[in-house]
């Protein structure tokens, strides 16, 4: 979808600017507010029994089902995925079921060398993490035959899947993330859980943002399956003109509504920050 090269986004990537629209969307960095989605999941994690549960949060919009036997986690503007490894860390520290239910991960960016060079090799040394397979002494990881099918075992033994997904915000890449509004096959998603920090820095990217938010939350939820988001972001974004103020009127004309869960506290903390949790508005 990007049409420009994989030298123009690195090379963008190492300079001084956070972004460059339509080659480079930041993705090299880890951004303030993904480090806060990832604490609000650690947070709960000691309270979990899954990876599942550590994203339900208070159920103050719409309540899911217990019973699910095909998940998708997707996070939307993934980066270096920060909030997806937490999730990724706890489905690998958990003991397998002898029959796991079904667990996909999409990581989605618009480069395809952030998914090349950072997204992925993060899983891999999640992985590698998990499994205690980096020595401490040295920390240092050798990527080798013997770990990539150690890694793919583990995946299989875990019934996760994982797919990575390069394009701009939009419905073709809400139809990449559930195609068919299913995550394989002609099998419908009982749930999705769709992540994002700082999407929406300016009133251009909030639009796109939102507006393939709530298609991927349809296309899971037309077929029968439900599912929420939960999107970390600063209360403004000064000199841009994004916020949290812009997005949840756009997010209403799109017909989802969404609740604050999380936000920081105190003068002492700069540019306010905060975490809703977003569904599609139920009836008409």
């Amino acid at each position: 979808m990007a049409e420009h090269t994989t030298l123009d986004e690195v090379g963008a990537g190492l300079s001084v600017d956070d972004i460059k629209p339509n080659i480079y969307e930041g993705g090299f960095k880890t951004w303030e507010c993904s480090i806060d989605l990832a604490n609000h999941l650690l947070s709960r994690a000691s309270e979990a029994s899954d990876a599942s549960t550590v994203v339900e949060v208070h159920h103050s919009l719409h309540p899911f089902s217990a019973r699910a036997d095909q998940d998708l986690f997707d996070q939307l503007g993934a980066g270096t995925a920060i909030p997806t490894l937490v999730l990724f860390y706890i489905l690998l520290r958990s003991t397998p079921p002898l029959d796991p239910p079904r667990r996909t991960l999409v990581l989605a960016d618009y480069n395809p060398s952030v998914l090349h060079l950072a997204t992925i090799p993060n899983l891999l040394l999640t992985y590698a993490m998990a499994s205690d397979l980096i020595p401490p002494t040295s920390g240092d990881l050798d990527i080798t035959p013997a770990l990539i099918l150690s890694f793919k075992q583990g995946l299989a033994e875990r019934n996760i899947d994982i797919r990575a997904i390069s394009g701009s915000w939009g419905a073709p890449l809400a139809s990449l993330i559930i195609p068919g509004g299913s995550a394989s096959g002609d099998v419908p998603l009982d749930r999705a859980w769709i992540l994002a920090s700082e999407t929406i820095y300016s009133p251009a990217s909030t639009l796109a943002f939102t507006a393939c938010l709530v298609e991927t939350m349809r296309k899971c939820e037309e077929p029968g399956g439900r599912a929420r988001a939960l999107v970390a972001a600063k209360k403004v974004y000064f000199g841009v003109g994004g916020g949290i103020d812009e997005f949840l009127g756009v997010l209403r004309k799109h017909g989802g509504e969404g609740s604050l869960v999380w936000e920081t506290e105190g003068m002492g903390s700069g540019v306010g920050r905060c975490i809703l949790e977003v569904a599609r508005r139920a009836g008409p």
